[in-house]
This record gives structure tokens, C-alpha cells and sequence, in this order.
């Protein structure tokens, strides 16, 4: 069943030297792009933020690039469609045509340049076309950033000189001449010219304030070929921090993190001391612990701040594997029966908790195995831990060399000697096998 509420957001694939050309001058033809890229991601994290409130669906129109290109920068639990018509006016016309058709009957189109464009905002922008069959958000300059209906209107987007001060004026001429009512929301600015930057900075410093309040800490050895996938992933986010804390690694790991755009330190190895170091030099009063081959699901931040914001002592995310095998399911099945109904997930599914909690709980114990295991037991007298409702995909490696039916064994062995009082040392040896 179709949606009935839409969101729609027009933007453009970040090709330097295509996009924000007013701001090249200022910024150079990659800095425009750069900062067309991050108010684009900004713009789906606050739809992301509302879906997760209201259940919208979220569709990218977009222009330059292509389907997969798109999906491989902005996600896959999104719709994607290209912008069709000559001008921006048939092009949103266009838009609507399609949802309406698909069953929706509130849709709300947006740019992906107004960074004081909030998840409140759009929310009370669908509230209005409750009473309203036009809602439209005022810009700065003239125009509007938002542009809501509940049935299809091409009139008012026709013959408007689109790209001047008279846009708004114009429309509501028509929507006068129509005898149609519409709803005004609070007027916002767009991000167009070099003296508009002053905007971005001051939505990106209310932002970080508001929600970006997590730090990321991914534990890492020799995982060249998975550190820029996690460290990429955690940043769609926007959290506060990532942070890569190595453990010796030999290969190009702190290289390829580092360019990722993670800060990197280097600690002794062993995954409960540099997850540990990690937590000691974090800002955020939520910490999310990464494994490198795990990578986090778009619009994980939203779930985060939902769970923590509760009454909940921590959180994780369902379980996934990234690569097909046999008996890949039944593992996943039984991980998330045992995390959702036990309450005991494990470190590949991302355990989060408040910073706070983390300080009092001692951290993790400085054990060669089974940190995350004693961890989440302690966790669990603080109070419920929660499962989002969404997974982590996690690599496949250790299925793919032993197969799931020794893997599986191998796992449950290191848990029963571990309460049969069985050395850590030798139960670590003993999981080991599975890494090599």
C-alpha cells in the first residue's frame, strides 16, 4: 500500500563545476560541490528524522548522475526518480503528477539548499495541508524552499519567472485568482551566494548542538579492505566524531581510515582497550561502538537519538550479513531471537549507550575475549536494552572460511567455556580459528 504521505526532495548529483555555480568563486568548483553534497545529506537526515516520526515516504528527484550513483551516496531506503520538464515549474509539476498517481494525498516538494529546513518544519508543513490545499514555505530571496498539495495544481507553476525575487508573489497570485487557500510557514533562507555561507555555518553549529551528540569508535587490525566502508557509512550520520583506534596494524589501515576523514589513534591491541582508548577521547554524550567490517544503516542516527532519548540503558541494531552462504538466514534468524527476546546483542550489531552510562559501568573490562558479552550482561541491570529496527550488515568472512554449521559451534563453545570458567586466554585461541 502506497504511502500517503510523501516528501519529495529535488536536488542534483555533486559534480564539480555542476553544481552551486553561484558559490564557485568563493568556494572553487569542488568546494561548491562539497557543500552542495552535505546540504543535500543534511536535508535527508531531517526527512529521514520525520519518517522515523510519522511514516513519510521519502523520494529523491534528482538531476546529473544516475540511479546507482544516487543510492551508493544518499541510501537505499529511499525512492529515486529523475527530474522530468523543461524548468524547474513542469519539473515539480511532474513530481506531483507521479505521486498523485501513486496514491498519495499530501506531498510536500523541497530543495536541498535550506539548512534551517527542520523535521518540526516539514512536520507542521503536512499538519497544514490537513486544513489547506496549498502550503508553501517562504525563502528569503523571494521564492519558497517547500511547496505542499493535496491534489495536483499545474496552474501554479506555470508562466512563473522561476530564479527571480517575484517567485512567491507570483504563485500567490495565482493560488488568489484560483480562489485556492493556502497555508504560509515561517520564512527561511537558501544557500545560494557567497554572502548566504554565514547561514550554513550557523544551521551546521544549531545542528551539532541539537543532534549530533554521538561519537563513533570503530576498534581496528589490518582491516584495509573494510575500514573505508565502516568509516563512509559512519559519516552519512553526521555524528559528532568518528574515531579509528588501531591496534598495531601492519597494513594500511590508519592510511586509508585517516583519508576516510576518521581521527585515528593507536593503542595497544585488544578490541576492550581500544575501544576503551576510543571512549576516552570522545565528546559525545552517546557513544556507538563499530566493528570495522560492520557497516551501520542509513539513517542510523535517528534511531540512536530514539532509543537513547527514552528510558533505555543501550541499544544495538538488528543483525545482518553482507554476503550470501548457506545458512546465512537461520544465522540471522537466531542472533536477532537471542538479541531481541534475551536482550543480549553482540558487538557486530553495533551496541550503543549514553557516554555517561559507559563512565559508570567502568567501560569495557580489559578481557582478550568476550568483552561485548560481559558488557551487554552488565548493561542489562541498568535497564532494557533495545533493538532498532534496522540492521547492520556485517561481513560474511568467518561463515565463508568454516562454513555457518562450525562457525556457529565454534561461537557457542567459547560461550560455555567461558561460564564453565574456562581460561580467557585459551578461549580466545580457540576463536581465533575462525579468523584465520
Amino acid at each position: 500500500m502506497t504511502n500517503q504521505k510523501k516528501l519529495i526532495i529535488f536536488t542534483r548529483y555533486p559534480k564539480p563545476g555542476t553544481t552551486k555555480t553561484r558559490l564557485i568563486g568563493a568556494l572553487g568548483a569542488n568546494g561548491a560541490a562539497e557543500l552542495h553534497r552535505q546540504m543535500a545529506e543534511r536535508v535527508v537526515d531531517v526527512a529521514r528524522e520525520l519518517k522515523a516520526s510519522i511514516g513519510i515516504a521519502i523520494e529523491i528527484r534528482f538531476v546529473g548522475g544516475d540511479d546507482s550513483q544516487m543510492r551508493q551516496w544518499l541510501g537505499n531506503d529511499i525512492e529515486y526518480a529523475r527530474q522530468i520538464g523543461l524548468d524547474l515549474g513542469e519539473r515539480m509539476d511532474n513530481a506531483f503528477k507521479a505521486g498523485f498517481h501513486q496514491g498519495c494525498d499530501r506531498i510536500v516538494v523541497v530543495g536541498s539548499d535550506c539548512p534551517e529546513l527542520t523535521a518540526d518544519i516539514l512536520n507542521e508543513a503536512f499538519q497544514a495541508l490537513d486544513h489547506h490545499p496549498v502550503v508553501l514555505g517562504p525563502a528569503s530571496d523571494g521564492g519558497y524552499y517547500l511547496v505542499g498539495l493535496k491534489q495536483r495544481l499545474s496552474n501554479i507553476f506555470q508562466d512563473i519567472p522561476w530564479g527571480t525575487e517575484n517567485v512567491l508573489e507570483e504563485t500567490r497570485k495565482v493560488l488568489s485568482s484560483l480562489e485556492v487557500s493556502c497555508a504560509l510557514l515561517k520564512r527561511l533562507s537558501d544557500v545560494d551566494t557567497p554572502e548566504d555561507l554565514q547561514i550554513w555555518e550557523s544551521a551546521q553549529k544549531a545542528r551539532i548542538s541539537h543532534n549530533n551528540s554521538l561519537s563513533i569508535i570503530i576498534p581496528a587490525l589490518n582491516e584495509s579492505a573494510h575500514i573505508q566502508g565502516a568509516v563512509q557509512s559512519a559519516r552519512k550520520g553526521f555524528p559528532l566524531q568518528v574515531i579509528v583506534v588501531d591496534g598495531g596494524s601492519s597494513d594500511a589501515t590508519v592510511q586509508i581510515a585517516s583519508e576516510a576523514g576518521a581521527t585515528v589513534i593507536q593503542t595497544p591491541h585488544g578490541r576492550a582497550v581500544q575501544m576503551n582508548a576510543g571512549a576516552g577521547i570522545s565528546r559525545g554524550t552517546h557513544l556507538l561502538f563499530l566493528h570495522a567490517d560492520t557497516r551501520v544503516p542509513d539513517g542510523y542516527l535517528v534511531y540512536i537519538r530514539r532509543i537513547l532519548n527514552g528510558s533505555a540503558a543501550g541499544g544495538a541494531f538488528r543483525f545482518g550479513i553482507a554476503e550470501p552462504f548457506a545458512g546465512r538466514g537461520l544465522v540471522e534468524w537466531m542472533t536477532n531471537f537471542r538479541a531481541r527476546h534475551l536482550q543480549m546483542p553482540y558487538g557486530d550489531q553495533a551496541i550503543f549507550i549514553r557516554r555517561q552510562d559507559f563512565i559508570e559501568m567502568g567501560g569495557y573490562k580489559p578481557m582478550p575475549i568476550m568483552e561485548d558479552y560481559d558488557f551487554i550482561r552488565r548493561l542489562r541491570r541498568k535497564g532494557r536494552i533495545v533493538i532498532a529496527d534496522a540492521a547492520v550488515l556485517t561481513s560474511g568472512r568467518r561463515w565463508l572460511e568454516l562454513g555457518a554449521f562450525r562457525t556457529t559451534l565454534i561461537n557457542q563453545l567459547v560461550i560455555s567455556g567461558y561460564h564453565c570458567g574456562v581460561a580467557l586466554e585459551k578461549l580466545a585461541k580457540l576463536y581465533r580459528i575462525t579468523n584465520n
